[in-house]
């Protein structure tokens, strides 16, 4: 990445009296999930940034149609391209370059702005920086370790680097030294009504997420539901009842699988709960899963957490804020000492703890954050 590239880019943001704010922007929010997607942190830093008088245009992932379309949200329009050549990764660096830039313009003119941040969750597309305006401001942030197409070449051409790990950020880092760590965000929602649970079980155990992810560990969550009888097991998420690991837990009677819930009954869902688990195949994955942004709304519930080993997480588990296994092999043992001692484990002292490490955590702040990550540039 060139220095001069650096510094017209800061200078663009420096041209009003809000210096490098994120406020007042275009934003160009660029995502590898679909706006149509469950709200995971793209759509939730643009739905922030639209609050802070942005207007953000959230660009879903090639498809058929280039079309702009108005949100729910303020500020914030879901934006349909056609995408680029096939095997654009393998042109030469000219002619790439070529190509980005003449989609580029076409978004602008689709948008009817002029864009000055670009903000990319996905280096599969739009992945060489330098192809753009000078004046335009470039983040690569990466909280997906599976965001691995052209890293390189994305980082080391970006204004900025962000990352929710700091095995990413190192890795960042190789290319851009204007890498940093930033955590997942924390969305926060406002307290519902409860919502009607099956089973009589006193005590009760939850997951909430996407249950076709490969990581998780279904044998360890086979063998924690038949050693736990007496408790409840609520998995709140999308599933497929074919899938092996489902249709095993399924014929249990202490297992209940709910599907996937709205936000707000998601965070019912928490409250609802005793204890929290995320239990994930951290032995075989461990720079995969060492960080989930389900861990932030799990401790904006204030309720323990039973987790597989999460890297980032590890100085919380220190602060007994969280339960971890440093192997997936202790997890049975950590959930059945906490079974034994509830009452200590969800005080409420230990809860507000939990909820104000998410709060600190939260998407305003988190923006906060990057903007005087933005103003300490040199």
């Amino acid at each position: 990445m060139s220095r001069p590239r650096i510094c017209s880019a800061k200078l663009a943001l420096k041209c009003d009296p809000d210096t490098l704010k994120l406020t007042g922007k275009n934003i160009l929010l660029i995502s590898p999930e679909p706006w149509e997607h469950i709200f995971v942190s793209k759509h939730h830093y643009a739905v922030h940034l639209g609050r802070r008088n942005n207007k953000v245009f959230f660009l879903n992932p090639p498809g058929k149609s280039n079309l702009a379309t108005e949100t729910a949200h303020e500020n914030v329009r879901s934006v349909h391209y056609t995408g680029f050549p096939r095997g654009l990764r393998y042109f030469p660096g000219p002619l790439q370059r070529f190509f980005i830039r003449r989609k580029f313009t076409k978004l602008q003119e689709l948008c009817g702005v002029a864009f000055d941040v670009v903000w990319s969750f996905d280096n599969s597309v739009f992945f060489d920086f330098s192809a753009l305006p000078k004046k335009v401001f470039t983040i690569s942030h990466i909280v997906d370790s599976v965001q691995d197409f052209q890293f390189e070449k994305a980082a080391s051409t970006a204004t900025i680097c962000l990352g929710v790990t700091h095995a990413i950020v190192r890795r960042l880092n190789n290319s851009n030294a204007r890498s940093s760590f930033v955590n997942h965000g924390y969305a926060h929602q406002r307290d519902t009504a409860s919502i009607e649970l099956p089973g009589a079980q006193v005590v009760r155990a939850g997951y909430a997420g996407n249950l076709g992810l490969r990581y998780i560990d279904w044998n360890l969550l086979d063998r924690i539901t038949s050693e736990h009888k007496e408790v409840g097991f609520y998995f709140a998420g999308p599933h497929h009842t074919n899938h092996e690991g489902v249709r095993r837990l399924s014929d249990k009677s202490n297992v209940y699988f709910l599907g996937a819930l709205p936000a707000d009954r998601l965070h019912a869902f928490y409250h609802m709960m005793d204890v929290l688990l995320l239990c994930y195949l951290a032995d075989d994955y461990p720079d995969q899963l060492a960080n989930s942004h389900k861990m932030m709304e799990y401790l904006g519930s204030g309720k323990v957490i039973v987790a597989t080993a999460t890297r980032e997480y590890a100085e919380l588990a220190s602060r007994r804020l969280l339960v971890m296994s440093s192997n997936n092999w202790e997890f049975s043992d950590k959930f059945s000492r906490v079974l034994q001692d509830l009452e200590t484990w969800n005080a409420l002292d230990l809860q507000e703890l939990r909820r104000q490490w998410a709060f600190d955590n939260s998407y305003d702040r988190q923006l906060d954050r990057i903007e005087e990550i933005i103003e300490s540039i040199d």
